[in-house]
């Protein structure tokens, strides 16, 4: 359960930087917020909850979301405003992140394991696709 306070304390860090980032742009620079702070919520804790279901060791668990929350920071950063990128350089620089977050989620599940975090990531990589507008 030590893992799971980590989880939330985390989620909690990036959802509050998220949202002072905001702020600090006027309404019309602001990106579109698809989600409210109960739907982020309930997203989260459906998250942790598939996971769970992989029946992970502690340190297994560790290492799964050391890599999955490394590469959700590195994505969450892309559609940052200093970035610059046009919609397919956005679109290309996500791919090869999640080209390399799939190389490394791989190597580390089971099959089964496997199977089941790409049907829960979908779920989130559909969610943010819509937020960037991007039909994959």
């Amino acid at each position: 359960m030590m893992i799971s306070k980590y989880f939330l304390l985390l989620m909690m860090i990036l959802l509050v930087g998220l949202n002072s980032y905001a702020q600090e742009y006027s309404k019309a620079e602001r990106k579109v917020q698809i989600f409210t702070p109960d739907e982020k919520d309930n997203l989260q804790m459906w998250f942790h909850k598939e996971i769970h279901a992989m029946d992970f060791t502690e340190e297994e668990l560790d290492e799964y979301y050391a890599v999955v929350f490394y590469y959700i920071s590195k994505i969450s950063r892309l559609d940052d405003l200093d970035k610059g990128y046009t919609a397919a350089e956005f679109k290309v620089e996500l791919n090869k992140l999640l080209a390399k977050q799939d190389a490394d989620i791989k190597e580390m599940l089971t099959s089964d394991r496997y199977e089941i975090h790409n049907k829960t990531y979908d779920v989130f990589l559909v969610a943010a696709y819509k937020r960037w507008g991007i039909v994959n």
